[in-house]
């Protein structure tokens, strides 16, 4: 996958949760019920989030320090972070429409590479990952050493069965009353 698309992915998760704890934070919503039901929305638990949400603006801005891109982490602070608006968003960050154009690919490459790098990327994997090691959880684990030994017993199943079903076709040969034939 190309580091936009992965960017991309963790920016619109970043957003989804960064909306959802604002949105929660201490406040009860009212429930329209002349309107269907979304459904069932998965969302993680609430100190997961967070941690998502700031792993993102660290990482981002980490990657994005360096002195002579001081204008590209202005540009991820207030276009991907504040979510300003594009025009105003090129009149706060100072620069021609073309140059913040440019680098907002750059931005884009460079952080995609850089969560699919700290494994923010898939976001999946990392609301699995509750040790923050990058191994799974142990749950996952385990589960994952059960279907292995479920799939070693099935194997073993049927080599001895088949080992049987060869045992007793010799067996059935050997004692059959029938006279052999004189090998010429």
């Amino acid at each position: 996958m190309k580091a936009i698309e992965i960017f991309n992915v963790c920016h619109g998760r970043y957003r989804g949760l960064r909306e959802w704890l604002d949105d929660s934070a201490g406040s009860v919503r009212s429930v329209d019920l002349e309107k269907p039901s979304g459904g069932y929305h998965w969302r993680p638990g609430r100190a997961r989030a967070c941690e998502y949400v700031a792993d993102f603006e660290r990482i981002g801005r980490h990657a994005l320090r360096r002195a002579e891109w001081k204008g590209r982490l202005k540009l991820f602070n207030i276009y991907f972070l504040h979510s300003v608006e594009y025009r105003r968003a090129i009149s706060l960050v100072g620069v021609a429409e073309g140059t913040f154009d440019y680098w907002y690919g750059e931005v884009k490459r460079t952080l995609g590479a850089e969560y699919s790098r700290t494994n923010l990327y898939p976001p999946t994997r990392y609301f699995l990952d509750v040790r923050g090691d990058g191994s799974y959880a142990p749950e996952e684990q385990a589960s994952q050493n059960d279907r292995d030994e479920s799939r070693e017993r099935r194997i073993n199943r049927g080599k001895e069965r088949r080992r049987r079903v060869g045992a007793a076709h010799v067996v059935e040969i050997t004692s059959s009353k029938a006279p052999l034939s004189p090998a010429r």
